[in-house]
């Protein structure tokens, strides 16, 4: 029997190993639970060419991305740092045409992510109708006759990415990567899709033991992921549900370099370019902002289900001996 392997490496090796320039990219999070650690490695090594798939997401992270010219295509709903109230580079990226854009609505989004997940070409959506989407995105959407109908419906394509880049909560060393509270579907979708496979982040490795008591939990089983990296605060300054929520006054922080075309450049230098790893930027983040900057972030109260459920295990064998039950209407 083949040996059990491992798939716990460093952030460095995971995107080195697993995220190739030119690649088309699921960027997962909803929100919150962003791959913020990924996002600053992926920049580290100066990836080129990526092409973003993504439903939504914040914090900033795919401004950050675009800003470093590692994104030349997205194909996206929408992306936003809430807390100034735009992505700028992104922004500026689309009216200079650095970088293609394909807009979709959410719900189309999430359905080319779906299809991508159910392994068919396209599927269709009763949106986008009376937008201007399906006139300039001809590479996400078209307009077919139904079949069973003969009307007119909108479709969107699958959405399949060489590779998915998400944060979670949780994973186990073999690759089972457990979340939970908000954060959408797009990520189980967008991961099962890919062609590779899947790089994680988690704020803790466990036992698989401990997966497997809940499985419920699982969003992405082991045989689609290709690195687990375990990384506490990989998702800041987006939050982490159960571990620490947004950093809103770092959001600012960081929102008021991407305003500025001129001004970015600092950021990505001092923070990200200036820092070895994520431990790195976390230890500037203290050093600069004091640990009460992320100890503010830290739940206050706790919040669990008041369900309690068992997933008790049925022994067949318990039937082991037992006649098979029969009446007189039933013949041998």
């Amino acid at each position: 029997m083949a040996a059990v392997k491992k798939k716990t490496t460093t952030l460095k090796e995971a995107v080195s190993s697993f995220i190739d320039d030119g690649d088309t990219v699921y960027y997962g999070g909803f929100q919150i639970m962003v791959p913020m650690a990924i996002t600053h490695e992926i920049i580290r090594q100066k990836k080129k060419g990526l092409k973003i798939l993504n439903a939504s997401t914040d914090a900033g992270g795919l401004d950050l991305l675009v800003g470093a010219g590692c994104v030349d295509e997205m194909h996206l709903a929408w992306a936003m740092n809430w807390y100034v109230k735009a992505p700028y580079a992104i922004r500026r990226a689309f009216q200079t045409g650095r970088v293609k854009r394909n807009d979709i609505s959410n719900f189309g989004a999430t359905s080319a992510l779906l299809a991508g997940y159910l392994g068919i070409p396209f599927i269709p959506v009763r949106g986008n109708i009376g937008s201007d989407m399906i006139t300039h995105n001809t590479e996400d959407l078209r307009v077919i006759e139904d079949p069973f109908t003969g009307e007119s419906i909108p479709v969107v394509r699958a959405w399949r990415a060489d590779v998915a880049v998400i944060h979670a909560q949780r994973a186990d060393w073999l690759g089972n990567v457990v979340a939970w509270g908000t954060r959408g579907v797009t990520d189980e979708f967008g991961c099962m899709a890919a062609k590779r496979g899947v790089v994680v982040t988690a704020e803790e490795i466990v036992d698989p033991e401990v997966v497997r008591s809940d499985p419920d939990r699982t969003v992405v089983p082991y045989f689609k992921t290709l690195a687990v990296v375990h990384c506490p605060w990989g998702a800041h300054p987006s939050g982490c549900r159960g571990y620490y929520g947004v950093d809103i006054r770092f959001c600012q922080y960081q929102g008021k370099y991407e305003r500025s075309e001129e001004l970015l450049p600092f950021f990505l230098d001092e923070w990200i370019y200036g820092c070895e790893d994520h431990t790195a930027y976390i230890q500037k983040y203290i050093a600069k902002f004091g640990r009460e900057g992320l100890d503010r972030l830290r739940p206050k109260l706790g919040f669990k289900p008041k369900m309690d459920v068992d997933y008790g295990y049925h022994d067949p064998a318990v039937w082991k001996g037992v006649p098979q039950y029969t009446d007189e209407r039933i013949k041998a």
